[in-house]
Parts: structure tokens; sequence; C-alpha cells
């Protein structure tokens, strides 16, 4: 027979806002696990006799289950709720493995909380978790007219107001609130500008309002929407193409090799927030546009790496893509180093040159690709001459799309 435990979440308060069915479980269960603020909050109608552990790490909980008799009457306390940026996940994986039966009763989650102290609607809003999670906040805020975020300690509120600030968003309204519900609740309400890092600290809920959010699909920026400078750019009709033969997913990790001002290393950013992308530039022009032009368009998941290819990868995360559109003669050394940290990645590279197109040429014939294809564009764009509109042919561009062969070995 399987040993039976309880993951109740307290809700914002632990006390007021639980379910009946939580109050039950709590009252009934001779043993008591979770932070320290968790068990005092149920301390009016949990049993005189139950043993409380104040712990609330994974690795120490199943070390109290491990020496608990079969009979005992287990819950565990977490805030909030259970399926919201919980502990309760790992600790739910883990107990399976063990043979537990789990019943968890879900808690109303901070964020709810405060969606209701500001009065907003939550069903189309964005929720960040920065509480030890990495998460693309700005994109969130930039597309979405409500967002929650829950925060950590006061570094992280401070990081985020910074960067709020830096990307022009400090303007929006928003709200605070910490330690909702509790005798010691403090709650400000104005502009993210007029916030301090110590608002944000703590148990912490962020909401902001940014009535002019972008709701685009499939972003593609025209080339005045980029700051160019003097360096080389992949133009809009080519860097469209090359941003769909990516096939881009859900946290992607692209590189952009000769990023040039970032045109396409920013695209690629805007089609989803969790997609993380290094753009790798040799020329500090280069890097000062990508810069900008990452403010500009607020890709946060854009990082920018000075350094020539391929040594500046060496340091990075394996890729899941990438696009090459600039290598210095040096694409298939490049090449060889992504394919050894992922030998399934996808590639796009652009080719103008005809030393470059015969790099191409002998790449797409090697035995080392689940697919290769090459593609010749050709594109023209109007412009007005008195009363007449005249077709002005940019340069042809090859692009070539290789795919590695999963689980390969290119050494």
């Amino acid at each position: 027979m399987k040993r039976k435990i309880n993951l109740i979440g307290i809700g914002t308060d632990g006390g007021h806002s639980l379910t009946r069915e939580a109050m039950e479980r709590i009252s009934q269960s001779t043993v008591l696990i979770g932070a320290g603020r968790m068990i005092n909050s149920v301390k009016s109608f949990r049993r005189a006799d139950a043993q409380c552990h104040e712990v609330y790490q994974t690795g120490a909980i199943l070390k109290i289950l491990d020496q608990l008799e079969e009979e005992a009457q287990v819950s565990v306390l977490y805030s909030g709720d259970p399926g919201f940026y919980s502990g309760a996940k790992r600790l739910s994986e883990c107990l399976r493995e063990k043979g537990w039966e789990i019943q968890i009763l879900p808690g109303i989650p901070s964020v709810l909380g405060m969606a209701a102290r500001c009065q907003v609607p939550w069903e189309k809003a964005a929720f960040v978790s920065l509480h030890g999670e990495q998460q693309n906040v700005i994109h969130e805020i930039c597309t979405h007219e409500h967002t929650f975020v829950l925060l950590g300690d006061r570094k992280t509120g401070e990081e985020l107001l910074e960067k709020m600030a830096w990307y022009g968003l400090d303007h929006l309204e928003a709200a605070a609130g910490q330690n909702l519900s509790y005798e010691d609740e403090r709650f400000f309400r104005g502009t993210i500008g007029e916030m301090t890092p110590e608002m944000l600290s703590g148990l912490s809920v962020l909401w902001v309002h940014h009535p002019e959010y972008q709701a685009f699909a499939g972003r593609h920026l025209e080339d005045e929407e980029l700051i160019r400078g003097k360096v080389p750019m992949t133009k809009s009709a080519v860097r469209a193409m090359a941003v769909a033969s990516l096939h881009l997913r859900n946290d992607a990790v692209l590189y952009d090799v000769g990023a040039g001002t970032g045109s396409v290393a920013v695209e690629a950013a805007l089609q989803d927030g969790s997609i993380r992308v290094y753009a790798i530039e040799r020329n500090p022009e280069g890097t000062a546009l990508i810069r900008e032009n990452k403010r500009k368009h607020r890709t946060d998941f854009v990082t920018i790496v000075e350094g020539a290819a391929p040594e500046a990868l060496e340091p990075l995360p394996a890729p899941t893509h990438v696009f090459i559109g600039g290598s210095a003669g040096r694409m298939r050394k490049i090449i060889d180093v992504c394919l050894e940290k992922n030998p399934d990645v996808r590639i796009v590279l652009s080719a103008v040159s005809m030393e470059t197109i015969q790099e191409v040429a002998a790449l797409i014939r090697e035995d080392r690709w689940e697919t290769a294809e090459v593609m010749q564009i050709q594109a023209s764009g109007s412009r007005k001459i008195g009363g007449y509109h005249l077709m002005t042919a940019q340069n042809p561009v090859f692009l070539a799309v290789l795919q590695g062969r999963k689980g390969e070995d290119h050494e």
C-alpha cells in the first residue's frame, strides 16, 4: 500500500485564504514540514502533538520522510500555490520515484493576490519569476498589458529597476507588494522610476502595466527600423528568409556569427522571449551598434560577444541554431566548433562573394549533414523618381541551410 502525503499551498497568508479541505488536512496531520513562516501561520488549527519540521529544501524533506513511521499523516506546506514556481515540483518527482501517493492542494499564489489588490484582470497577464530563475522579464513586459513578477532579494530588485530604466520603461505604471496579507505588509503604487530596490526585496510581487504593449506575431524588422552606421547589415528580405530557415523554437540557443549591426540577432530574439541569442562580432563599431539595436528593440536576451570566431565561441553554451553572416575566411573552423558542441545543430549561412560561394559548394557535398540545401535570393525594392517607381536590385545572396546529424561524432 502506498504511503500518502499532502503538498499544500498555504496561499497568500496561510490562514484566512486556506480552503476548508486544506485546513482539515493540516489539522489531521501528525507531521508538518515547511519553512518556519508557514509552520507558524497554521499554529491556531494544527494538532498540538504534531511534529513540526522547519525545513524546505527537497533533500532535507526526503531525509525526514525516510525516518517516519508508515502510519504518519504528513503534510508539506508551500507558500502560495504548489503549482506556481514552487519546490513542490522537484519534491513530487522524487516522491513518485519512491512510490508515494501524492495529494496536491492548491492555494492562492501571491501574484493573484496582487492582481486583486491592484484590481486588474490576470487572464491574459504574463507571470515571471526572478526568484532563483532566469526569465526574460523585459520581453514579457513589452508584449503584455499586465505582467506580474515574483522577486527575491534586494539585488534582484535593483537589477530589474536598472534594466527598466536602460530600456526606457521606467515611466510605466506599477505596484509593489511585500508580505501581502501579513501584518507587516507594504504596498506602493506609482511608476517604476519612483520605486527603490528596498520596495522589491524579500517576499515581493511587482505588477507592471504597459497599455501600449507590442501585440505582434512573427515580428519582422524593416531596414529603416535598425540603427545601421557603416557596418554591413543583412537586409530585410534576406534576413526574413534566414530567420525563417533557422526553424527557431522555444528555448533555442542561437549564435549570430559576424553579427554586424545585430539585425539577425535582434529579429531572432523578437520571435520568442525564451530564445537566447549570442551576437558574436569582432568590430567595436559593430558591437556598439548591436548594443544600440538591442536597447531600441528591448531584446534583453541578446548577449553581445566581442571577439573573433571560432575562439569567441568556446566559452558559450552549446548552440541549437547558428547563423553565419560573416566568417572572415574561417567558415569551416567555425562550423567544426559548432558541430563539436552540438552535432544536431542547424546552421544557416549567407554567401555573397564567389570565394564564399565556393566554400559553401564544398560544404554541402560533405556527408556530415542530415540535409543540406542552398537557395539564391535576388531582391529588388522600389524607389520613387518623379512620378514613377523604379526597381533597384540588391546584390544576389546565397543562403545555405545545413542540418547536422543527431548523435554523430565529427571529430
